[in-house]
């Protein structure tokens, strides 16, 4: 009953995915007990890091803003990104067209 079960594409040996069950969580365990020893629940090392700046009591005042959050990478891609607001109009049946351009342009790829 347990050995093998047959289904439409071979079979599924049931021990073997026991083993391979039984070596990932070995590895899993493994790699989880290299981590660092010296951490203290309770401590000043469950504070969140704050941009090296007091944590404030109240919730709300914790809140980055989403220009804040990828400032970095929005910095980068600019150039990308001014490019990509010169097609930008607000205007649904833009898009439904841009979408239709492109799937005529990917079967025109594909038929060649």
């Amino acid at each position: 009953m347990w050995g093998q079960v047959t289904s439409g594409f071979g079979y599924w040996d049931v021990f073997t995915w026991f083993f391979f069950f039984a070596l990932i969580s070995f590895f899993v365990l493994w790699v989880r007990s290299l981590g660092r020893m010296d951490y203290k629940r309770n401590s000043d090392q469950d504070e969140i890091y704050w941009s090296g700046n007091e944590v404030p009591e109240d919730g709300a005042q914790i809140s980055v803003p989403a220009s804040s959050s990828y400032w970095g990478f929005r910095v980068a891609m600019e150039p990308l990104y001014r490019i990509l607001l010169a097609f930008h109009s607000g205007n649904a049946s833009d898009y439904a067209g841009y979408f239709v351009v492109t799937a005529a342009l990917v079967g025109l790829l594909i038929l060649l």
